[in-house]
């Protein structure tokens, strides 16, 4: 597989044929390019957090407390339980 240099020398090399009133549209074409690759890595790192979700049971940690869903605010922020 060619390196990361070899994919540069060969888009330069490239570029060097190409007539000067023709270099707009290609920083045009490269700027759409890098737009949609950024793009693309946004939405599968967002894809991948919100599947990450999904697996909720595999990052719980057991508390030991049994009505903590009920009474979070009371464990969190000392709120008086409501039965209380």
């Amino acid at each position: 597989m060619p390196t990361k240099h070899n994919y540069k020398k060969r888009i330069i090399d490239e570029l060097r044929d190409l007539p000067d009133e023709d270099m707009p549209k290609l920083l045009d074409i490269i700027h759409y390019l890098k737009e949609g690759i950024l793009s693309d890595k946004k939405k599968k790192e967002i894809k991948e957090r919100s599947e990450s979700l999904l697996n909720l049971e595999d990052i719980a940690v057991e508390t030991g407390i049994s009505d903590l869903a009920e009474h979070h605010d009371h464990y969190l922020y000392g709120v008086p339980k409501k039965d209380e």
